[in-house]
């Protein structure tokens, strides 16, 4: 057993429950306190923001704790180097685009060691940070929602997420607020075309490939939030496409605050907070399919909720991800390519209630044998060198 610091950024507000966390973080700390460790927990408000200078409260509350391992996903907290002495660990749950304390990393990219749950991040890593390969493991998400076949299928569709926000700058907009020239425009068709294909590429990478030599568009190249407005747009087509066969929709509370210029999906959203395993188990185990629509930069690697799906009762159908393969072999897991197919598979699927109950044990199956935290344990310990367990 190990005194354990995790932090994390949480976007999860509920004020009936200080304590409420997305389900991926709340199993993590659950699996990791039933083995027997003394967890201490960071969680805030901020995303992809850069810390600054550690607070001298929360230091000495650190220094006081003695963790003998910090894991921080995303690298989101203080950059805890020079605080403590133990290993700290930067587990990826988006992609290094969003890692924060950047700069931090680039001084002493040895000083950590790095989880991801994407291959591609290992280049990003490797090429962006300075890290070196031997410090750089792969670690795939786990699940602690289980089926429940007593639960009576009554949801055609579900979907539990945000709806991704821009925040208070809208850098196309105002690229296009900008009047650009026609040439200006299609240089900046070229590099969303390109990001839409390739979440990891850097402006560098877009300036010389497409011979961008307009200072507008240089200006505008804010890929962190363009990635996000693509991953929206991206949401809101699909699961408008399926919204017809009877969606369940949940998640952030935007989804009904604001007209997308498609009522459907306002009117799908039920507005109730959604966060816990046990909510999350509650509303797959009803539903005939859930549905996943992934952020443009998981590639390789995949959402939480994907394994979520495949551990409960609902028949999983989602965008492709080269991952599948290595962590699934042959399950015969349901892809779309665009909106239209996702609507094609979710209807077929509804009527097929042998159809999805085969799938849905294959998955089953394939989670409890691999992806449990249990299995995630021993890789903790192995790669860190802490003991986890009692």
């Amino acid at each position: 057993m190990a005194k354990v610091l995790v932090a994390f950024h949480n976007g999860i507000v509920d004020e009936k429950n200080p304590e409420a966390m997305p389900a991926f973080y709340e199993a993590f700390i659950r699996g990791l306190d039933s083995a027997g460790n003394q967890v201490v927990v960071y969680s805030h408000g901020m995303f992809g923001a850069d810390f600054g200078e550690i607070d001298e409260d929360i230091k000495n509350e650190i220094c006081g704790f003695e963790p003998d391992i910090c894991i921080i996903f995303n690298n989101s907290f203080f950059d805890l180097a020079e605080v403590v002495d133990c290993p700290i660990i930067i587990y990826e749950v988006d992609s290094p685009l969003y890692f924060s304390n950047k700069d931090d990393i680039r001084k002493k990219p040895d000083r950590y060691l790095y989880f991801i749950f994407q291959e591609e991040s290992r280049k990003v890593l490797k090429e962006d940070y300075g890290v070196n390969e031997k410090q750089i493991y792969f670690v795939p998400f786990f699940t602690e929602v289980y089926a429940d076949e007593t639960v009576q299928q009554t949801t055609n569709v579900s979907f539990i997420g945000s709806l991704f926000s821009l925040g208070s700058i809208n850098v196309f907009e105002s690229f296009i607020q900008k009047r650009p020239s026609l040439k200006e425009k299609q240089m900046m068709e070229s590099c969303l075309r390109e990001l839409q294909k390739n979440s990891q590429v850097t402006v560098s990478n877009l300036i010389y490939k497409y011979n961008i030599t307009s200072e507008l568009v240089v200006r505008h190249l804010d890929l962190q939030q363009l990635l996000m407005m693509l991953s929206r747009e991206k949401r809101l087509k699909v699961l408008s496409g399926v919204a017809d066969l009877g969606l369940e929709l949940y998640g952030t509370e935007n989804w009904d605050s604001t007209y997308y210029n498609d009522s459907k999906l306002n009117m799908a959203y039920i507005r109730k907070k959604v966060y816990s395993v046990e909510d999350n188990q509650d509303i797959y185990n009803r539903s005939k399919i859930g549905i996943n629509v992934s952020h443009l930069q998981a590639a390789s690697g995949f959402p939480w909720r994907v394994m979520d799906i495949m551990a409960s009762n609902a028949c999983l159908v989602t965008d492709y991800h080269a991952g599948f393969k290595r962590l699934f072999g042959d399950i015969p897991i349901q892809i779309y390519e665009s909106a239209s197919e996702a609507y094609e598979l979710c209807r077929q699927l509804v009527k097929d209630q042998s159809r999805r109950r085969e799938i849905v044990l294959q998955c089953q199956e394939t989670v409890a044998n691999k992806y449990r935290f249990k299995h995630l344990l021993p890789k903790l310990e192995e790669y860190s060198g802490v003991t986890l367990h009692i």
